[in-house]
């Protein structure tokens, strides 16, 4: 039993093996070309002619920074995450098309096509408002691309980070700010002042409507009638304690059974009590 596993170490020494896990594939060269695909578990080799490249196929993480151009002429700074895989049955197509360096020389550089292309249709003020817009045109246009180059890169998900615009864009967008506040209060403060104009129009069209009013009363009644409503308004709710007319004298007591001495006069006219006086 020892001399098999003597032999079995021996023949791993001399052959060699490659141990390929759950997260990648192993692309053997012989020669230096291309003669197979190599699946999770342990292979035996040649170590002599064969070699073992082994090509990740778990989601990686590709953070790209590009300056582009926006609709209105902007220089804006994009930064955009990309979560991607290779497609673990096309392996072999990757590495014969692109190598082992793929991301380089085909992931990266179609990442910044379609950043090129897809922010030049949007206005630099409109970036931040529109990002998750920006973001799903870019993961499709990414994808088309790929799939187009025959890359057989799975794309599972694009995020735009950061949009940074040069110092005079965002000096120019907070004085344009500014200014819009200014306009929307002095909006806000016209619009108070026709709404006090408007009620004070109000309030003098009342006013003179029952000045009118009061005015044919007068007419219609000689004004007898409005001048004992308006002595009705004015009066203190006491009666008085005296009162003479017609050179008769009548004294009211109080409930005190006190009279007052005070007195004062009043005359009215087609009242009733015309040429009366009235003492407190």
């Amino acid at each position: 039993m020892k001399k098999l596993m003597s032999l079995f170490i021996l023949a791993i020494f001399f052959v060699g093996c490659s141990v390929i896990d759950e997260t990648e594939r192993g692309v053997v060269l012989s020669w230096g070309k291309y003669s197979e695909t190599l699946g999770p578990g342990m292979h035996a080799i040649n170590p002599i002619t064969d070699e073992v490249v082994k090509f990740p196929i778990r989601t990686e993480l590709k953070t790209v920074t590009l300056d582009a151009g926006s609709n209105d002429l902007q220089t804006v700074t994009v930064t955009a995450q990309v979560n991607y895989h290779v497609d673990p049955m096309k392996v072999d197509a990757v590495y014969k098309n692109y190598g082992i360096e793929y991301v380089a020389n085909i992931l990266v550089p179609k990442i910044n096509e379609t950043i090129t292309g897809v922010t030049p249709q949007y206005k630099a003020e409109d970036m931040l408002q529109k990002r998750e817009e920006i973001r799903d045109r870019m993961r499709t246009t990414l994808k088309t691309k790929l799939d187009s180059a025959n890359a057989f890169i799975v794309i599972d998900g694009l995020a735009v980070t950061s949009f940074e615009f040069s110092k005079e864009f965002k000096a120019s967008v907070e004085e344009k700010q500014v200014q819009e506040q200014k306009a929307q209060k002095e909006t806000y403060i016209t619009q108070q002042m026709e709404e006090q104009n408007k009620q004070k129009v109000a309030r003098a069209r009342a006013d003179s409507t029952v000045i009118a009013l009061q005015m044919s009363a007068l007419k219609q009644q000689s004004g007898s009638e409005y001048l004992m409503l308006k002595f009705i308004e004015k009066w203190d709710g006491q009666l008085p304690e005296v009162v003479t007319g017609n050179d008769k004298l009548m004294q009211m007591l109080d409930i005190s059974g006190k009279a007052k001495t005070k007195s004062t006069t009043h005359c009215l006219k087609n009242g009733g009590l015309e040429g009366a006086s009235v003492s407190r």
